[in-house]
């Protein structure tokens, strides 16, 4: 079993990257070399682990069975030798995450500056994107989403509960307003964003919670792009508070029905259920939690 521990390793990076090529960069050995481990294990099982085309492979169940023996040890042995390092040495390591552009501007990015800044030795990678990424397809480790988890099979955070308003440009503000109150806006036109509900609630005061459903014909999957919209006087848009606050403190927007609150988004990490935790990305999560600086 001892002298198999390195083609398993080179197994599950054949698994992980997809391809035996590809396989072969991360692991610095050449495709023949990689392709022979593979067999040795095939070898030793009995059974196939992998079908295989010209350009693609699939895996068995056996393969499938092994791939997840072998994560277990493999994340194993990496917590191990961080355990071993001396303290000083700190994280290493590669961190792939995505993030919503949301969260671009906000006081998100000055944690993870900091992060970056205390971990020189992780190569920190950073995915701005509004899709609901496949974290487990697309290699990533770490996700910021707003909304809640719907994937049971990974694990969650709350971060950060993320304010928004609502405004308007002065000129569109005169000619559809005044705005005194939520039935105020019905029929006027927004600037929708992709795949979120075109409702909005606002609660008053005293608790009381009106729904709004948005008018309009503009959908946008980026919150600069409703802002610019916003500013040129397309419609009423609710991007969070920290990217348009400023713009309200300017007069180049106005934040209509102030007296009422919106719903905030909720922030949440998100990052695989593995059985031995991954130091990088706790790390990383607990830096991000907490109040707002």
């Amino acid at each position: 079993m001892i002298e198999h521990l390195k083609s398993i390793a080179v197994f599950a990076e054949v698994v992980r990257a997809g391809q035996f090529r590809a396989a072969a960069d991360r692991l610095k050995m050449t495709p023949s070399a990689v392709s022979y481990h593979v067999r040795i294990l095939e070898e030793a099982v009995g059974v196939p682990l992998l079908y295989r085309s010209t350009r693609r492979f699939t895996l068995t169940v056996s393969g499938a069975r092994l791939f997840d023996s072998a994560e277990v040890m493999l994340n194993a042995a990496e917590t191990g030798f961080s355990a071993a390092r001396p303290s000083d040495i700190g994280l290493s390591g590669m961190l792939r995450v995505t993030l919503t552009t949301a969260l671009s501007h906000s006081f998100i990015s000055k944690r993870i500056t900091r992060f970056s800044m205390e971990n020189p030795n992780v190569d920190l990678h950073l995915h701005y994107d509004n899709r609901e990424t496949d974290l487990v397809a697309e290699g990533i480790d770490v996700a910021l989403r707003i909304g809640s988890l719907r994937d049971s099979s990974l694990l969650c955070k709350h971060l950060w509960d993320m304010p928004r308003i609502l405004v308007a440009g002065p000129e569109f503000a005169n000619e559809h307003g005044p705005f005194a109150k939520p039935e105020d806006l019905r029929g006027v036109p927004w600037i929708q964003f992709t795949g979120i509900e075109n409702k909005r609630v606002f609660i008053a005061a005293n608790g009381a919670k009106s729904q709004v459903e948005q008018a309009g014909n503009l959908t946008v999957n980026s919150i600069e792009a409703m802002v610019d919209l916003t500013l040129n006087g397309a419609g009423l848009s609710s991007p969070p508070k920290h990217f348009v606050e400023s713009k309200v403190v300017r007069g180049e927007l106005v934040h209509c029905l102030p007296d009422y609150k919106m719903t905030d988004l909720p922030v949440y990490g998100i990052w695989h259920r593995t059985t031995v935790p991954d130091p990088l990305v706790k790390r990383f999560v607990d830096c991000l939690w907490g109040p707002s600086d």
